[in-house]
Parts: C-alpha cells; sequence; structure tokens
C-alpha cells in the first residue's frame, strides 16, 4: 500500500544527538516517519543520515537560498517594521532562490501527489513553505514555532549586555523587534502551530504544546558520587550568547566562591561546540574549570560528574540540557530560566538557584548531603521517564 507523503522542512538536520534545534528536528521525523513517506528539507550541505528512519529521504538545500542583500538587512535593522511586508530584510530570514534546486528536485520525486502533512520548522522557513505550497498540494500545514522568537532575542540581547558586548544586544534587540512585527500575522495561515513551553501560549491564542523529547533510553546510572571528589558539569553550545553567560557565570562567578569554602578535590567541567576565540581564553584561564571544547561526544563528561548546573538566564523555549541532565540521573541546580516549561517542582526535582552565590550554596548542600543528590537524580530521572508519554495538544 502506497502510504500518504509527509515533508519536513527543518534549519537543521535531525540528529539523536546534536543540538537542540537537531533534537526537535529528530523527533518531528520519528513521528511523521512512523506512518508517512518522508522527503526532509535541511537549510544546509549536506549531513549525516545515520540513525534515520529507513526510507526517509534528504534533500540539502544551502544552494536554494538567497543571499540577503547587505543594505536589506541594515535598513531592516534601522526601520524594523519594514519586515512585516519585505522579510527578506529580516535577520536569519530564509528565501528561496528563483530555482531552488533541492526544493524543486524534491517537488519532482513527490510529483503530483498530495503533502498529507508539512511540517515547517520555525518562523523563518516560511518563505520556503510558501514557495513549496505554491507548487504542491498540501493537505495539512503545521508551523512549529519551538520558541517564541521575538521574545527569546530580546532576552538573548540581555545577555549580550550583561556581558559587555553592547553592539551584539543592540542588534538582537532589533531583531526581536523585527521578529514581532511578523509574529503578529505569519503563524495564521497555519493548520496548528506548535511552541516548546506553555509560557508562550499567550504570545500565540490557538497554539498547542509540543514538548521537546529525547530519544534517549531511561539511564540505569544513579546520581552516585564520583570519584575524584565533586564533579559539576554545564553542557550548551557555546556560541548561543545565553550559554556563554551561564558558562561565564559558573567559571568566573562560582569557581572563585568554591575555591574559598569547598575543599579540594572538585572540578567544574564546561562542555560545548563553537565558543569564540574570546571565550575559549576565559574558560581556560578560569582555576577549577575543566572545557570541552567541540568534543563529538559529550557521554564520557556526563559520565564523570554527578551534579548539573543551570545557571542560564536568557534564552526560549525549553532547555534540552536540563532534559539531557534529569534523564541520566543527575542531581540538578537550575535558574528559572532553565526548567521554563518543565513544571518541575524546586526541592523536589531541582535545587533553584539564580546567582553564582546561590549555586556555591546548592553545590556545599549537594556534597554534604550524599542522600539527597540520590533523592534528586532519582525524582528527575522518574520525572524524565514519565514526560516521554506526554502527547502533544493544547494545554498538554
Amino acid at each position: 500500500m502506497t502510504r500518504p507523503v509527509a515533508v519536513l522542512l527543518s534549519p537543521v538536520w535531525p540528529q539523536p544527538g546534536g543540538s537542540g534545534r537537531a533534537l526537535r528536528a529528530w523527533d518531528w521525523m520519528q513521528e511523521l516517519a512512523a506512518g508517512h513517506e518522508l522527503h526532509v528539507w535541511a537549510s544546509q550541505a549536506p549531513g549525516s543520515t545515520a540513525g534515520w528512519p529507513t526510507g526517509a529521504r534528504a534533500w540539502a538545500g544551502a544552494e536554494d537560498l538567497e543571499p540577503p542583500a547587505p543594505w536589506a538587512r541594515r535598513l531592516g535593522w534601522l526601520l524594523p517594521g519594514l519586515g512585516a511586508r519585505r522579510p527578506g530584510m529580516v535577520a536569519h530570514w530564509h528565501l528561496p532562490r528563483a530555482h531552488p534546486p533541492a526544493l524543486s528536485a524534491m517537488a519532482r520525486a513527490i510529483g503530483g501527489r498530495p503533502v498529507a502533512r508539512l511540517v515547517v520548522f520555525r518562523l523563518y522557513l516560511h518563505g520556503v513553505a510558501a514557495r513549496l505550497r505554491a507548487g504542491l498540494p498540501v493537505q495539512r500545514a503545521e508551523l512549529d514555532l519551538d520558541d517564541w522568537d521575538s521574545a527569546t532575542m530580546r532576552s538573548t540581547a540581555g545577555a549580550q549586555w550583561r556581558m559587555g558586548r553592547r553592539l551584539h544586544a543592540a542588534l538582537a534587540w532589533r531583531e526581536s523587534l523585527q521578529y514581532r512585527a511578523i509574529e503578529r500575522s505569519v503563524p495564521a495561515g497555519y493548520d496548528a502551530r506548535w511552541l516548546a513551553a506553555h509560557e508562550d501560549l499567550p504570545a500565540f491564542p490557538g497554539a498547542a504544546v509540543r514538548p521537546n523529547r529525547l530519544p534517549l533510553p531511561q539511564p540505569a546510572r544513579a546520581g552516585t558520587a564520583a570519584p575524584g571528589g565533586v564533579q559539576m558539569v554545564f553542557v550548551g553550545s557555546l556560541d548561543y550568547p545565553p550559554n556563554q553567560e551561564a558558562a561565564l557565570l559558573l567559571a568566573e562567578g562560582l569557581a572563585p566562591v568554591l575555591r574559598a569554602r569547598l575543599a579540594a578535590p572538585w572540578t567544574l567541567h564546561v562542555a560545548g561546540a563553537r565558543p569564540p576565540d574570546w571565550l575559549r581564553a576565559r574558560l581556560q584561564a578560569a582555576e577549577g574549570v575543566r572545557p570541552w571544547f567541540d568534543v563529538p561526544d559529550v557521554e564520557p563528561v556526563y559520565a564523570a560528574c554527578t551534579v548539573a548546573l543551570l545557571p542560564v538566564l536568557a534564552g526560549g523555549g525549553t532547555k534540552l540540557k536540563t532534559l539531557e541532565a534529569l534523564a541520566r540521573g543527575m542531581a540538578v541546580v537550575a535558574s528559572s530560566q532553565a526548567v521554563r516549561g518543565l513544571r518541575l517542582v524546586p526541592g523536589l526535582h531541582y535545587l533553584p538557584a539564580e546567582t553564582p552565590e546561590q549555586c556555591a550554596q546548592a553545590v556545599l548542600r549537594l556534597h554534604a548531603e550524599p542522600a539527597l543528590r540520590a533523592a534528586l537524580g532519582a525524582a528527575g530521572r522518574d520525572w524524565y521517564a514519565a514526560s516521554q508519554d506526554l502527547t502533544p495538544g493544547p494545554g498538554t
């Protein structure tokens, strides 16, 4: 029997062990491939398809996109409201060429068959989706906003400002205005709209929550003491300003406090990809910090640690790094931003901390109370296992 066609438009290659976007795209791919002939278009050069569902076809769309004119982007920064009518002025926006090769080849492979489900992952791929919908009959179109982009960019601008990167902060704030203008109209043209966090629903009436999930088995490892003293870890993409700010808060805020209050040995591990040179230098210079840059697999880093520190103060959506720590049965110390959208209970699933001083108090407590460390890890792991059974839908 011929299966119905589904198309996933993604900014990244779906991967089970990749970035947060790659993991969310992976989750979509698993759902769509289960009952459809799946075509995946990604706005990148060809990437790995290891582990993809049998029959899923990949289309690399890097050559499909029209490079933005520098003058248009500059004008968009000066007059953000113009982005609502001319999305080409908007930073990160994806517009297809007149004859996009991969998108056209995918349409030819589908032929005249209707697309039962078109899933557009991220708002800035709307232009690509519009081109595809103009040439193919689409029965159901869904937009996964993931984050509330304008709010996330505004929050990211705050992180840049606090790190002293004032020009970058101003640009991020301008971009947030651009996206807010677009958000008022574009998402309404879809049959379903999805967000990762319940907190973002008021901005998009009629949208529903699709929780972030991980393609990880329930781990058997409990949060027991690791050899070599207290071993703490932070994992996050280090080209992302909110993660950069969190890493610096740990390396330059928490580590000095721990050196004064916690007897050695202890180590603070910071793992992440693509750190800029300025951040790389500051993390390497911090005493008590063990950087792990661009490692192919962070599992050995996680395995050596029992405490995950997540002092994230900016960003949006829900944090995959928080889910990863909970899934591994680690004791979690987290800010309110790090547990955003997850409905975790402070004191049961994690210890709350918003400042380096509060992080230090939580670490000292976990060091002194191994039973608490184990209880937090077990409760977090149980919550993670139950959360994988959630069915996306309004109000879930």
